[in-house]
């Protein structure tokens, strides 16, 4: 199993607006093979000079993760800075990073204590957390809610890129309400793992449900508490 299943949540009318990033807590509840339970926070906040930092936490009995994303959002566009990601399990512990070096063009990449430098050419780079943001605004930007054909993702592995599918809408119910939603699917090279995503319309599109097939794991997510 991928240790990346704890960060699964990587991610995801017809009115036509920006979107406004306002700061926010939403927090979740997860479920792994209906054994290992937990809860799951992400809060969005606002620094200086359109600066701004999204964080996510997960805890569990055995292990939790934090993800700490830095990034500029100008003209409905998210310019990556800086990227992390710990893990722990049990007494070890895991760190990954991504540094966007934009003045050298290069993504200063570290990931099982081993540092690598990538060429980084695409200013609409992204890292696994404010993917989520930048889909966001995409959709909402949008007469009829679409994606970028393609989307490039910086992270401790490099730089690489990602697709999605959007599947329909559909209304579900989670802990925190019955909801209009859009689904999400991210096109995995990998047909024995998927991801899909619940993004709810009356939230700008938030993601209030993620359900992630990896390795035969079944990784599942929803929203309980959403808060400005």
């Amino acid at each position: 199993m991928r240790t990346t299943l704890l960060t699964a949540m990587v991610l995801f009318s017809g009115i036509v607006h920006a979107f406004d990033l306002q700061p926010y807590t939403a927090t979740y509840q997860f479920n792994l093979n209906q054994q290992l339970t937990g809860t799951a926070t992400r809060t969005l906040s606002k620094q200086e000079n359109n600066h701004y930092r999204y964080q996510f936490s997960a805890s569990a009995a055995i292990a939790n993760a934090n993800e700490v994303s830095d990034f500029i959002f100008e003209n409905q566009q998210v310019q990556s800075l800086n990227y992390q990601n710990t893990k722990q399990i049990l007494f070890k512990t895991k760190i990954d990073k991504a540094d966007f070096d934009w003045q050298q063009s290069r993504l200063v990449a570290q990931r099982k204590g081993e540092s690598t430098n990538h060429p980084l050419t695409d200013k609409s780079t992204l890292d696994p957390l404010n993917l989520e943001v930048q889909i966001r605004q995409d959709l909402l930007s949008a007469t009829t809610p679409h994606l970028k054909a393609e989307y490039v993702l910086g992270d401790a592995k490099g730089v690489h890129p990602l697709k999605f599918t959007i599947d329909g809408t559909e209304k579900i119910k989670t802990p925190y309400g019955e909801l209009d939603t859009l689904k999400v699917s991210r096109v995995h090279q990998d047909k024995e793992r998927t991801t899909q995503f619940w993004l709810a319309k009356s939230l700008d599109y938030l993601p209030v449900k993620v359900v992630q097939v990896d390795d035969a794991a079944v990784y599942t997510i929803e929203l309980q508490s959403f808060q400005k």
